[in-house]
């Protein structure tokens, strides 16, 4: 991970208003393609109109996040959280050669999440059995490290964070970790 920024509120909407990864926004047509993914996707009650406007947007988020980042390889990423005009997971991307977005809608479990937090317990159950860890211990220190990134950014306005001590390298196991029973 090269560097994280998180904006919130009206640095949100600015950065929106940008349009661009390399102004301090975002590609619109990747939102747009994670919007045209959405299976709850506000609409307003009188507009035929599949997106909604930028004033729309901005009336029904009340708390808009926006979370960019690079990874050292170059690849550069947004994650944004608009409760309020979505109420699902979706993701696009841009892949080399192609013109179009790719995007998918993730499925979650619905409420509460028991079965994310059976399959956490499940893998601490085989660390505390084993005395090994089931999974690189670099996962944890690069999650907890992107975490604390983004909070400082938070912290600090939406200033970006430097993160070289995130450039930790590891081996993924081959067998997937997904919980199957």
């Amino acid at each position: 991970m090269k560097f994280i920024q998180v904006l919130r509120g009206g640095k949100v909407w600015e950065a929106m208003r940008a349009a661009s990864w390399t102004t301090g926004g975002w590609d619109r047509r990747l939102f747009e393609a994670c919007l045209t993914r959405s299976q709850t996707l506000t609409q307003a009650p009188t507009n035929s109109d599949r997106y909604p406007t930028g004033k729309e947007i901005r009336e029904w988020v009340k708390d808009p996040v926006a979370y960019r980042f690079q990874y050292a390889d170059g690849l550069r990423a947004t994650m944004l959280l608009m409760n309020g005009l979505v109420g699902d997971f979706t993701w696009a991307a841009r892949l080399k050669g192609e013109s179009k977005p790719l995007s998918t809608l993730f499925y979650l479990p619905p409420n509460p999440n028991v079965v994310y937090s059976a399959a956490l317990m499940s893998k601490a159950e085989e660390m505390f059995t084993t005395g090994k860890a089931p999974y690189p211990i670099e996962r944890t220190l690069l999650t907890t490290g992107l975490v604390a990134a983004a909070c400082q950014s938070l912290a600090s306005g939406g200033k970006r964070i430097e993160t070289p001590h995130l450039a930790i390298r590891y081996q993924a196991p081959r067998e997937s970790l997904f919980l199957r029973s």
